[in-house]
């Protein structure tokens, strides 16, 4: 009888545990702020898609650019910022890993889906409750169809110019499922992701129109900023040097940068170049966690 009602009670739990999908629950909140460092792929420029970055082979050393996405799991919810540069469903039907090209100039490769690093850590994309993208190039938002159950955060240009006519920086199809999704158009400077100031979107433009970072405050860590592609490579921040002639508005980066290194001397973030191999090796990556 005793056997009986604890595989009563053992059929309960899992029950209990499964959501309507079939799919398991996702974890309980955690007490602060978590920061999931994933891995999205590579992209391997050629010799001028690395000086387009007025920086040379030399100075770059290392001109591989890792393609990260993270997740921000907050007591209030979870934020997915980034989602990778080959969809998932290309990804799954390539054992040895997908390969593709963001431009010309540019080779992609990605090894394993954001799916199955968001299951290794208990999430599906439907407990995602915000996504967002520091900008809209194709290196950014392979996946966003995957999370159209998401409330979406953009800025509307940036919204706009993802769906200009005969835009060669992005890809529509990553996308077309947010036309339908809950959406907050983001039209002041900084938006309070969670209304507790530890995740901050910023507004950067340049890059793109309505090209934004990312500032989070860990409560070991420190602040950090997630920097989209403000810079691409250490050198160009190191050095100074002037934004690439193919930026959207060029005089806008420009002065995004300035204002974003008086902010980070202000609060005393670090920077995180999201496209730099170097500081990305040495990150701590899923399913470890910042926090």
């Amino acid at each position: 009888m005793r056997t009986q009602q604890q595989l009563a009670l053992t059929i309960m739990g899992m029950l209990v545990a499964l959501g309507a999908s079939g799919e398991s629950a996702a974890p309980a909140a955690p007490e602060s702020m978590r920061l999931y460092v994933l891995d999205c792929g590579m992209l391997t420029p050629t010799r001028e898609g690395v000086e387009r970055y007025h920086i040379s082979i030399a100075e770059a050393g290392e001109t591989r650019m890792p393609v990260p996405c993270f997740l921000v799991v907050h007591p209030r919810g979870t934020l997915l910022w980034d989602t990778g540069v080959i969809p998932d469903e290309t990804v799954d039907a390539q054992p040895q890993g997908a390969r593709g090209s963001v431009n010309p100039t540019v080779a992609a490769f990605v090894a394993r889906s954001l799916r199955s690093q968001l299951r290794q850590i208990g999430y599906a994309p439907g407990d995602i409750k915000y996504v967002a993208v520091s900008h809209a190039h194709i290196d950014h938002t392979a996946n966003l169809n995957e999370f159209a159950s998401s409330t979406w955060l953009t800025r509307p240009v940036e919204r706009d110019f993802m769906w200009a006519e005969n835009n060669p920086r992005v890809n529509p199809s990553f996308y077309t499922r947010l036309k339908n999704s809950q959406t907050v158009l983001l039209d002041k400077d900084e938006h309070d992701v969670f209304g507790d100031g530890q995740a901050i979107i910023k507004a950067a433009p340049g890059h793109t129109p309505g090209h934004q970072v990312l500032i989070l405050r860990l409560a070991a860590t420190g602040r950090i900023m997630l920097g989209g592609d403000l810079y691409h490579y250490p050198p160009e921040r190191a050095l100074h040097r002037a934004p690439p002639d193919n930026e959207f508005d060029v005089q806008a980066s420009a002065a995004s940068r300035v204002m974003i290194e008086e902010y980070l001397r202000q609060t005393k973030a670090t920077l995180w170049i999201q496209h730099d191999f170097g500081a990305n090796a040495r990150l701590k990556k899923s399913p470890a966690f910042y926090e």
